[in-house]
């Protein structure tokens, strides 16, 4: 795997989300992509289809970009109406807790896509979803190591979440056991996320916190108006847990 360029390495990003969608994941993956390119190094990037013109983004930063196929499992029913939405819901639950679903569909998709993909100096894959590591680690053999070094990025952890109200089903741990071995490195966003991962993956695991790049972003001028704070929050509010009332309460009082 020697270079034409000195210090130039040959990088593989593999990621269920990517730019244009808005997400953590989104963002961290294609802020990577973005960076290794600034720096001279040929990048690769593996995401899902989506039905967009990458064309401006490629002329920009041209980078090789592949998209696995269409999603072929059938979508789950999202009716709004009582009692049918509670319908939907139960429904869509037992599938998400007893089978991962519909995301264990990426860990099909990414295992069929890197089969034909090798010699790479490094390979980073972004979680969430999961089954995207799960994907990588059904690919990744003796024969095709795929990249000399692997990195599992985990935002959030899996088997250890607590942040859900239902825990992950035990036969789930075979999975993410299967991801953890053949990682060379597992990155988490802070210290505290260690102890949701199995002890035995501990000395594989390494921080590195999560940032934004606001370049490219026009925002508008900052205006304080009255006395009450402001602030915004993107994320999923679960309460008790990710519950901010404590915090807007203290405002008030």
């Amino acid at each position: 795997m020697e270079s034409s360029v000195e210090g130039k390495k040959r990088i593989l990003l593999v990621s269920n989300g990517f730019y244009p969608e808005i997400s953590p994941r989104s963002y961290r993956a294609t802020e990577l992509a973005k960076e290794f390119f600034r720096q001279g190094h040929e990048v690769t990037v593996i995401s899902k289809f989506r039905d967009h013109d990458y064309s401006g983004f490629l002329r920009e930063f041209p980078i090789n970009f592949k998209m696995w196929d269409k999603y072929t499992f059938p979508k789950l029913p999202a009716w709004n109406k009582k009692p049918f939405s509670f319908l939907s819901r139960s429904i869509s639950r037992i599938l998400s807790m007893f089978f991962e679903y519909p995301a264990i569909e990426d860990m099909f998709k990414v295992r069929k896509i890197l089969k034909s993909e090798n010699g790479y100096h490094m390979m980073i894959s972004f979680a969430v979803p999961h089954p995207v590591h799960w994907g990588v680690a059904r690919a990744r053999t003796q024969k095709n190591r795929i990249a000399g070094v692997w990195c599992a990025d985990c935002g959030d952890p899996y088997m250890g979440d607590r942040a859900d109200s239902f825990r992950k089903l035990f036969y789930f741990k075979y999975f993410e056991k299967s991801f953890c071995c053949k990682a060379d490195f597992i990155t988490i966003p802070f210290e505290g996320a260690r102890k949701a991962y199995y002890k035995e993956f501990w000395p594989k695991i390494h921080v590195i916190p999560q940032g934004f790049s606001l370049e490219g972003k026009p925002l508008p001028p900052y205006e304080k108006k009255g006395k009450p704070p402001a602030f915004a929050y993107s994320g999923t509010f679960i309460q008790g847990k990710r519950d901010p009332r404590l915090f807007l309460n203290s405002w008030q009082t």
